[in-house]
């Protein structure tokens, strides 16, 4: 399938109605590299003026940080220049269960949406989309530890030497030498930074992890895309400021030029299309890694 690849969000037709939510990553405080407030704005004014009632919305966070509380994130959406939009940070304890998922209220109970995704590489699937944004971005924190839960780190005390190492490179502060070795991973988001930097092997992930953590993803998504009807989602991939991990890290290095925009109503097909144009760009990622998330993302959204 050929895609229109567009160099100006305006040039984006966006026909949707009633009440449109505009599911997006704000940015984490410090991370520069979200999509722009002015793109937002664009899409905003483009919605309003064919009728519908656009608002911006997103999920807390697994992490504690200042996206782990709807006010944190709400003053972080300000500081980042959202504050002008209606923006809705959905409660973790309003959830509508869909086939076991538990998708956030706000985004259920829309009448369309609008999936806006900054393209960048990503620790867990190689490459963070549409699909990542539907998933793990439309549902609160107990659907987020479900999809985690499969790459947390399992510990092997005979190996371990107790060094500490993984203690510092957790950025999350799960891990603790006090008393003997605590693991404290029921919010651990699997990042793996304390596998890759352990140097005796004492953590490592269970065997079939990789492919239990894709196949939730995949059928969080999945779970999302039954509320709406295809006319009811568009789907935009920003392929700006493609950075080597996503906005939820500290900022990191820009990895190709800026390429443009595509959209569609499959979220599936825009992230195949958004990595070909990324590696024909010559973007660095994991790209073994996403090609087994796409792999398992297609036998679920097929």
């Amino acid at each position: 399938m050929s895609y229109i690849l567009y160099d100006d969000i305006r040039n984006i037709q966006v026909e949707l109605a009633g009440r449109v939510a505009i599911k997006l990553h704000m940015g984490e405080r410090g991370n520069p590299n979200h999509v722009s407030p002015k793109d937002v704005g664009i899409l905003v004014e483009k919605i309003a003026e064919n009728g519908g009632e656009p608002f911006l919305v997103d999920t807390t966070t697994l992490y504690k940080r200042e996206r782990y509380t709807v006010q944190g994130y709400e003053q972080v959406a300000r500081k980042h220049g959202f504050g002008e939009f209606e923006v809705v940070i959905a409660r973790d304890d309003e959830w509508l269960d869909v086939d076991g998922v538990k998708v956030a209220k706000t985004i259920a109970e829309a009448d369309s949406l609008v999936l806006l995704s900054h393209v960048t590489g990503h620790l867990t699937t190689g490459m963070g989309a549409a699909i990542k944004n539907l998933s793990m971005g439309c549902v609160v924190k107990d659907g987020k530890r479900r999809m985690h839960a499969p790459m947390r780190p399992v510990y092997d005390e005979l190996r371990c030497i107790r060094c500490g190492t993984c203690v510092k490179t957790c950025p999350f502060g799960f891990i603790s030498l006090q008393s003997g070795m605590k693991l404290d991973l029921t919010d651990c988001p699997a990042c793996q930074r304390c596998i890759t930097s352990c140097p005796t092997g004492a953590l490592r992930v269970q065997p079939g992890a990789m492919a239990k953590s894709f196949r939730e993803f995949a059928l969080a998504a999945s779970s999302v895309l039954k509320l709406f009807k295809k006319d009811e989602i568009l789907c935009i991939n920003s392929l700006l400021k493609i950075t080597r991990y996503c906005d939820c890290s500290s900022p990191s290095p820009v990895i190709c030029k800026d390429i443009g925009y595509l959209a569609d109503p499959d979220p599936l097909k825009i992230d195949v299309e958004s990595a070909r144009l990324l590696k024909s760009n010559g973007a660095k990622l994991d790209w073994q890694t996403w090609e087994k998330f796409e792999e398992i993302a297609s036998s679920v959204l097929k």
